[in-house]
């Protein structure tokens, strides 16, 4: 009784297992339902990613000013936050302070000759020049008034001819020394008093121009924050190496040293290929996120689209790429400049959009078709034309109607 139990179990089993395989042979060779995806209305929001640096839009570039060359002897800290007149830096002046002393010396000199030519040494030269002017002319004046008493007398026979015509030499000789008196005087006040002044003068402004300009490089000794910032130091050439500024380290005359990015407005500088170019216009708004502080949210807007395409260090030289930069509003808090950031620019966003699967959506070159079923069930190849995208959607824009489906690949 027990083997016939037996028995049946083990026929079941068999029998449970036949069923099994003829099943599962009729699901393999059973044709498999078509995929298919509706046209179906929904919201789409297309974004492009960006990648910048995040810099500041006014950034203050602060160089040695000193002629010449200049030692450091004091240096603001990096990352100090300065207001307009802060302190930057402060160049050894000692060799500028005895020039400047020199020269100010030099400068009271020359004021003082001006001063002795002008009131006291060509007045006097004149003066002298006037009193022998005036000498000569009341002498003239007498021998002329000699000579006609020597006529009247040569007339009555008291005095001799040669003795008149002496006396007539005599007058002439002093009318021509008059003369010459008369011209000196003019002469020397036109001529040689103005040259000596202009002489003076021109030492003396020389002098003034001298100082001067001493007195501006031991100003530009110091140098102060022309705007407020954050101060940042710039590497820049030092005894042979590359780095930032010391205290001790020789500048030279127009040297960029330190520069001064204003913390108060912000934008984000980058680079766009040309695939995502029509994408990318000025207002497109933009959410950003620097790469060292993710949980730091910025928004902004495309501010400006660069015009001319140009080539990446790292990228093959067939890959072109535009500049695109990026307003930022202002931040919460002051971040540093130089941060990369990533960045996604609205290219736009519909609340109403006929959607399809990106995988619904076959291309030939630059056209876009999908296979429709109709109400029989049969698929007809369809020319669409796309709009709007994100990672998982189309929006069809013509070609397809709402309800309207799609076979699946």
């Amino acid at each position: 009784m027990k083997r016939n139990e037996r028995r049946m179990k083990t026929g079941w089993a068999l029998a449970g297992l036949g069923c099994a395989l003829v099943l599962a042979g009729c699901g393999r060779n059973g044709a498999e339902a078509p995929r298919t995806a509706t046209a179906a209305r929904g919201a789409i929001r297309m974004t492009v990613p960006f990648q910048g640096e995040l810099e500041a839009r006014r950034v203050e570039m602060v160089a040695a000013g000193v002629q010449g060359s200049a030692v450091l002897a004091e240096l603001v800290a990096e990352g100090a936050r300065v207001e307009v007149g802060d302190l930057l830096a402060r160049f050894d002046a000692s060799q500028i302070e005895q020039d400047l002393a020199r020269q100010e010396n030099d400068l009271i000199r020359a004021r003082q000759e001006l001063e002795s030519l002008e009131k006291a040494e060509l007045p006097l030269e004149l003066l002298d020049m006037e009193s022998k002017r005036a000498e000569a002319r009341a002498e003239l004046e007498a021998e002329e008034r000699f000579l006609e008493s020597a006529r009247g007398l040569m007339e009555r026979e008291l005095m001799s001819a040669g003795e008149v015509a002496q006396q007539e030499r005599k007058v002439a000789g002093l009318r021509t020394r008059g003369e010459q008196l008369e011209t000196r005087i003019e002469l020397t006040r036109k001529h040689v008093h103005a040259a000596r002044l202009a002489k003076a003068r021109a030492a003396l402004e020389a002098a003034e121009r001298q100082r001067d300009f001493t007195a501006q490089q031991l100003a530009l000794c110091e140098v102060r924050a022309p705007v407020a910032g954050v101060a940042t130091l710039v590497p820049l050439p030092v005894g042979g190496d590359y780095r930032t500024a010391h205290v001790g380290d020789t500048l030279f005359r127009n040297q960029i040293f330190l520069c001064l990015p204003d913390p108060a407005e912000h934008v984000v500088r980058g680079y766009v290929g040309e695939a995502e170019l029509p994408w990318v216009k000025p207002g497109h708004a933009v959410e950003a996120v620097p790469a060292a502080y993710p949980d730091v949210r910025l928004a902004g807007r495309v501010e400006s689209v660069g015009g001319m395409a140009q080539t990446r260090p790292g990228q093959p030289v067939w890959r072109k790429f535009f500049p695109v930069q990026i307003a930022l509003d202002p931040l919460a808090e002051p971040l540093p400049v130089g941060l990369s950031v990533r960045a996604e620019i609205v290219a736009g966003e519909s609340p109403d959009a006929l959607l399809l699967p990106r995988e619904a959506v076959e291309w030939r070159g630059a056209q876009a078709r999908v296979r429709k079923l109709s109400a029989a069930g049969e698929a007809e190849e369809v020319v669409v034309r796309t709009g709007l995208a994100d990672a998982a959607q189309l929006e069809i824009v013509e070609g397809l109607a709402a309800g309207d489906r799609v076979l699946l690949p």
